[in-house]
């Protein structure tokens, strides 16, 4: 009995171990269109790809296929919502060979997630936010910048939190925090009724909150698509260790606000390939 069980566990990982090799490393790209009448008409087409969740994994000798793909979109912005890099793969230096090249392309944005905040050693996560900045990626951690077309203009935003606002999150497992509208203000500010604002946040699990806020369009990542993907329902398990998160991949609405979150490219994920995220904006 126990080696009829044996052999049926060995043939169950047989058939799963393709499926998993190939959610982790082949490569999608998600095209999303997001329309609203508060976007500036020298704005409509602006095409934005999204990166989240890296997690220092490489795609291709120094990211090759990542930036071939990239390049391939034309994107006229290019934004990063964190976890680009982690503990668990210190090297960073195919990271920063991505950003190097990415910005050839055109402007790039970024916040930083949980695990550069925790994670990363003083020294190294200034030393990685130097080079960004020489090659030109923009840290928006709690501030924002205008972006300019013709004589029109919107507003990109980054929101940065501590990791009390992280669930399950090392050492505020026991004592994370709701974030609130309040937070959010504390954070960053009113928002402008009259811009139309893209916001950065790693975490999209405080979606209600954004817009509440009132961003227009907000980007996101940290739930890796659920890690593990199932059919209809889809992602399995958030990195707050709760079953089927509400916001993990795809595009959401609330009321005037959108959010789009990307699966991520990090591994560690099932039935769920890495992600690149095209988003093009409408005026309508």
């Amino acid at each position: 009995m126990k080696r009829s069980s044996l052999l049926t566990a060995s043939a169950a990982v047989g058939i799963l171990f393709p499926i998993i090799c190939k959610g982790m490393s082949t490569l999608q790209v998600s095209h999303f269109s997001v329309n609203s009448p508060l976007l500036p008409i020298s704005f409509d087409g602006l095409k934005i790809v999204h990166l989240s969740d890296l997690h220092n994994n490489v795609f291709g000798k120094d990211n090759s296929h990542l930036i071939t793909l990239i390049t391939g979109e034309n994107p006229d912005l290019i934004v990063m919502t964190g976890d680009m890099i982690s503990h668990s793969a210190p090297n960073t230096e195919q990271f920063l060979t991505l950003v190097r090249e990415i910005c050839k392309l055109c402007p790039v944005y970024y916040v930083n997630g949980n695990h550069e905040l925790s994670d990363i050693a003083k020294d190294e996560f200034e030393r990685v936010a130097n080079k960004l900045a020489e090659y030109g990626a923009v840290c928006l951690d709690n501030t924002s910048a205008k972006i300019y077309r013709n004589d029109e203009y919107i507003r990109i935003c980054g929101l940065c939190y501590t990791a009390e606002y992280y669930r399950g999150v090392r050492q505020y497992k026991r004592g994370w925090k709701a974030f609130m509208l309040t937070d959010m203000i504390d954070y960053i500010g009113i928002k402008q009724p009259d811009e139309y604002t893209v916001l950065l946040a790693h975490n999209p699990l405080d979606f209600e909150v954004h817009a509440e806020w009132g961003a227009d369009l907000s980007f996101g990542g940290h739930i890796h698509g659920g890690f593990i993907r199932l059919p209809i329902v889809k992602g399995l398990v958030s990195p707050e260790r709760k079953l089927f998160p509400k916001f993990k991949e795809g595009v959401y609405h609330i009321n005037n606000s959108s959010l789009i979150v990307s699966r991520g490219l990090g591994n560690i994920r099932i039935n769920n390939p890495p992600e690149v995220v095209s988003v093009t904006l409408r005026k309508i």
